[in-house]
């Protein structure tokens, strides 16, 4: 009979077994002896072995148990303990290789297709670059370069968007890498400062930051500058990152030097400069001024 219902039961159960047999004065037998043999065969080859020779065929019920002391997976065909899972081990893509528009890197164990949902976190070996038409990709155990955008999805990033040894949450939305973090911190950036006539001298931006996330950069700046000419109703002050509007309203703060009364405004102008005017007085004092600003625009 071997199993059924998960229990074992002996081919001639029925009759109490070989006591009962003898009892009912049945001899010893070839044809019960085969079978109860038989039987003994089928229950051991339906059993599960402890060194793995003897494969389920079907799904295994528990009834409610746990499965304890198993092995780290090696492959995606492996069971993982919770302490991989909770560890974070098949999302971990380590550091990035490869260039800053063409990075690279490798899950363990390997993925042998892209999925939609799929979700890697890593540290970038290099930071973001470029405008919104460079374009960056991330290739994923050598399956292909998958573009990387924003978190909107159809957006390139650009500049700022992370840094060299940032950490980045990339999800996979079947058709390219969004980033799914802040991944950007504060930077500094190289500005210059061309006053709309006359020279402007002395120029130290003695601090010039930034932080993007996405389409918005956030900016503040100290600059300081002398002016050889009075005829300068605004200066031109390049952006760490192209903005996507023209003319666009920055909030934001400032002054100009403490000798003039009068008030600045500060707006995105062509996409590359923010265009500080001074709107109190027509022109910038000759001499000693300084702007300080912060604000927030949308970038490309």
């Amino acid at each position: 009979m071997g199993w059924s219902g998960g229990n074992y039961s002996k081919g001639n159960s029925s009759t109490g077994g070989w006591v009962g047999d003898a009892s009912l004065g049945i001899g010893i037998e070839a044809g019960r002896h085969d079978t109860q043999d038989n039987d003994f065969a089928t229950g051991i080859n339906q059993c599960v072995n402890k060194d793995g020779s003897n494969a389920f065929t079907g799904n295994a019920n528990l009834n409610n148990n746990r499965i304890i002391s198993v092995a780290t997976a090696t492959a995606r065909t492996d069971a993982p303990p919770v302490a991989q899972v909770q560890d974070g081990d098949f999302i971990w893509l380590g550091t990035t290789a490869g260039t800053a528009t063409a990075m690279t890197a490798s899950a363990t164990p390997a993925i042998t297709a892209y999925k939609a949902g799929q979700k890697f976190r890593m540290l970038t070996g290099t930071a973001s670059t470029g405008t919104n038409l460079t374009g960056h990709t991330l290739n994923v155990n050598g399956l292909g370069a998958k573009s990387v955008k924003t978190s909107q999805g159809s957006i390139d990033c650009t500049i700022g968007d992370w840094l060299t040894g940032s950490l980045l949450e990339l999800v996979y939305d079947g058709t390219t890498f969004r980033v799914n973090n802040a991944a950007g911190g504060w930077s500094t950036w190289t500005s210059s400062l061309t006053p709309s006539a006359g020279t402007a001298s002395s120029v130290s931006f003695s601090h010039s930051t930034y932080q993007k996330y996405s389409r918005i950069c956030h900016v503040q700046c100290v600059v300081s500058w002398t002016q050889n000419t009075t005829a300068a109703q605004y200066i031109d002050i390049r952006l760490p990152i192209d903005s996507f509007y023209g003319n666009q309203t920055m909030t934001s703060n400032g002054f100009v030097g403490a000798n003039i009364a009068s008030g600045i405004g500060i707006i995105a102008s062509a996409g590359t400069v923010l265009r500080v005017y001074n709107y109190n007085v027509s022109n910038f004092s000759i001499g000693a001024n300084q702007i300080i600003f912060g604000g927030t625009y949308m970038t490309a």
